[in-house]
């Protein structure tokens, strides 16, 4: 009971979050179920760039490119189940490519899904951060990187979709079995509390501190002796890994992957959630994914086209009053009463 009394504040909000989440479905309603499993997607993809921006301090503006890769190598794969896909054959293709056949078989296009991102990341961030690009410079690469990932997903039509994307796809399956919607969104959920509990591990074991070393003050930490090039490129590749788990995931969660699901504009959507939510702690990352995509469903639904403008309105407000964001801030008046009883124990 002890321990439990001396939890952080925010440990509270995740197991409170999790609660809610695991008792959703009983509520009845099919359509918000569905749309909340999506969102639970969105939570692994969110704890990716925690993980990096949260704790390694490196913003990354084209994350969606990761998450992207694991989405569209998912979606081929199901859609090449039944044969070439119509988009293909639409391009002319007559003959299953060699890859494509590979990526059919469920277990590989994970696997694919989960490797190439963080094989990406692992690269760039090699090549970036041993050639000391970082800060400002890190940000304005990947953002680059996002337009030309993007641009590179319309203009490939025969293999990608082009502009229309990849849609029409089944629904999440195991051992072969297609799942029901209570199953699929359990089998979800069941992924992101591993997703939560391998980062909780990672940042709170020496690689996590090392992290936030770096984040405070990299020169003396490199002072110090560390390779700091070497833990940025290590935690750029597991972002990486995680961002495209929730590609995977998101391809049949949603029926469909297109570009607007790879480019600047979902990037720039991940690092509003963590503004909202705060960064540094997973927790934030949770709650901002989830209380973003909440609200702005329920302000389309109330208000039609002006639900952009008054979802803005909420979130310019909420960075302005609250920089350290949601979390941050009850983390922030928690020390503070541990604080002051401390004082008055003194006195």
């Amino acid at each position: 009971m002890k321990k439990l009394l001396r939890l952080p504040v925010n440990r509270y909000v995740d197991y409170g979050l999790f609660l809610v989440l695991a008792l959703f479905p009983l509520s009845g309603s099919l359509f918000y179920t569905q749309l909340i499993e999506k969102y639970l997607v969105f939570l692994i993809f969110a704890y990716s760039l925690d993980i990096l921006w949260g704790y390694a301090g490196l913003m990354n503006l084209g994350h969606a490119v990761l998450f992207g890769l694991g989405g569209y190598v998912m979606a081929l794969s199901l859609s090449a189940r039944g044969g070439i896909p119509d988009f293909m054959a639409n391009g002319g293709v007559t003959q299953m490519p060699g890859w494509l056949q590979v990526l059919s078989n469920p277990a590989a296009a994970v696997l694919a899904g989960i490797l190439l991102p963080a094989l990406l990341a692992g690269l760039l961030g090699r090549f970036l951060f041993y050639s000391r690009v970082g800060g400002v410079f890190f940000a304005v690469i990947t953002l680059a990187l996002a337009q030309v990932f993007n641009l590179f997903i319309q203009s490939q039509q025969t293999y990608t979709g082009g502009f229309n994307g990849i849609g029409g796809l089944p629904g999440l399956s195991l051992f072969g079995n297609e799942l029901t919607l209570t199953q699929g969104y359990y089998f979800v959920f069941c992924v992101v509390v591993l997703a939560y509990v391998f980062c909780r591990c990672l940042m709170g074991s020496r690689f996590g501190l090392v992290l936030r070393g770096i984040r405070e003050n990299e020169t003396r930490l490199e002072f110090l002796g560390c390779d700091q090039a070497r833990f940025k490129t290590a935690v750029f590749a597991v972002s990486g890994a995680l961002a495209g788990l929730a590609g995977v995931l998101y391809a049949p969660v949603n029926g469909m992957i297109a570009p607007n699901d790879v480019g600047m504009e979902f990037s720039t959507a991940v690092i509003v959630w963590l503004a909202i939510g705060g960064r540094g702690n997973l927790t934030g990352a949770a709650v901002g994914a989830m209380l973003v995509n909440v609200l702005g469903n329920a302000l389309s639904e109330n208000f039609g086209v002006f639900w952009q403008l008054l979802l803005g309105a909420v979130i310019v407000a909420v960075v302005f009053f609250v920089p350290d964001g949601i979390v941050g801030a009850l983390i922030r008046a928690a020390r503070g009463r541990k604080a002051g009883k401390a004082v008055e124990s003194r006195g």
